[in-house]
């Protein structure tokens, strides 16, 4: 089977972007898909036309919406990158005009369907993987766990954290956030007094020269950096180690505890919005939803309607109890 010429303009239009390795891997996927699907029904130049049907095709093996808009996201930036350097690259015509701009990439709806900490385990966690504080690594899980449950910083952000990273700026510890491999000083997360005593504490342990500011003490790359699998060892074997093993959870669960936690506190959707570092408010309120939604008294209203009895009351006083708090780890502070 001949290349198509998608193939090559493909790589260079991924040379191109500066993606992290998780994106380049999926949008090497989506190429390699389209590319055979344009073999397969003998198509040079696809038009919108094909395009619609290409989708089709894809609902029809049954993809997730997740992974069709993956797919079709990528199609949309590289018709756009095709047509934008059509003359540059000395491409034929038919890319000088993008097929995929009259084609609308279904947007996701998200839901949390994973289990949330209450603020109660959080805290538990906290203290208890503080409390068994005896190796390197253990001062190394504690201080990631307070900074990941006071931050709402994702796990493959840590695992590209650097020393340099960590910075006083304006009197305040922050950390700032690689995107996609740059240093970007709008992107940064402010650190906790809590946590930075636990950052702190775990640095002092170290006699190393690794520029990250959490690396493996088992297993040494030759970079320095944590690999893929990490948080899911190393997250197992602390649930195990502080008895919440029952819990089956993955550390992105602290992550939407963080989130889930200051709108409880008190936080606003917007302060929740920049506190979690979300572009689009929609994502922020998949955590106000979920709040709704546990809630709402629903279920207990009709169950005391059907039997004709009275509700409890005093179980409605879920969300006017909030507290409104200075910060997280003052909340996760009280008993």
């Amino acid at each position: 089977m001949n290349q198509h010429e998608l193939e090559i303009l493909g790589e260079l239009y991924l040379k191109d972007k500066n993606l992290s390795k998780m994106t380049l891997r999926a949008y090497r996927g989506a190429l390699r898909f389209y590319v055979t699907y344009l073999h397969k029904h003998q198509i040079t130049y696809a038009t919108t036309a094909d395009i619609i049907r290409y989708k089709a095709y894809r609902k029809s093996l049954g993809h997730s919406a997740a992974y069709i808009y993956i797919n079709f996201s990528f199609l949309k930036g590289f018709y756009r990158y095709l047509k934008t350097n059509a003359r540059k690259l000395n491409l034929p015509v038919a890319y000088q005009y993008d097929v995929m701009a009259p084609i609308k990439n279904q947007s996701l709806t998200h839901h949390i369907h994973k289990r949330i900490l209450t603020k109660e385990e959080a805290r538990y966690l906290i203290l208890k993987t503080k409390e068994i504080r005896e190796s390197i690594w253990q001062y190394r899980d504690h201080a990631i766990i307070f900074l990941m449950l006071t931050s709402g910083i994702r796990p493959f952000e840590i695992n590209h954290l650097k020393r340099s990273n960590y910075q006083i700026v304006g009197g305040k510890q922050i950390l700032y956030i690689e995107v996609n491999g740059r240093f970007d000083e709008t992107s940064f997360v402010k650190v906790s007094k809590g946590t930075k005593k636990a950052i702190d504490e775990y640095l002092m342990l170290r006699g190393d020269h690794n520029p990250y500011l959490f690396i493996s003490h088992r297993y040494t790359s030759k970079t320095g950096i944590l690999s893929r699998s990490f948080f899911q060892h190393m997250f197992k074997r602390l649930l195990k180690d502080v008895a919440f093993k029952e819990l089956k959870i993955t550390a992105h669960v602290l992550v939407h505890t963080a989130a889930i936690i200051n709108l409880k506190r008190g936080g606003s959707l917007v302060s929740t919005q920049v506190f979690m570092r979300h572009k689009e408010i929609s994502s922020t309120k998949v955590y106000e939803d979920y709040l709704y939604k546990m809630s709402d008294q629903s279920s207990e209203a009709l169950d005391a309607f059907i039997l004709r009895e009275e509700m409890n009351f005093d179980d409605q006083k879920v969300i006017s109890d909030w507290l409104l708090l200075e910060d997280i780890e003052t909340y996760l502070s009280l008993g």
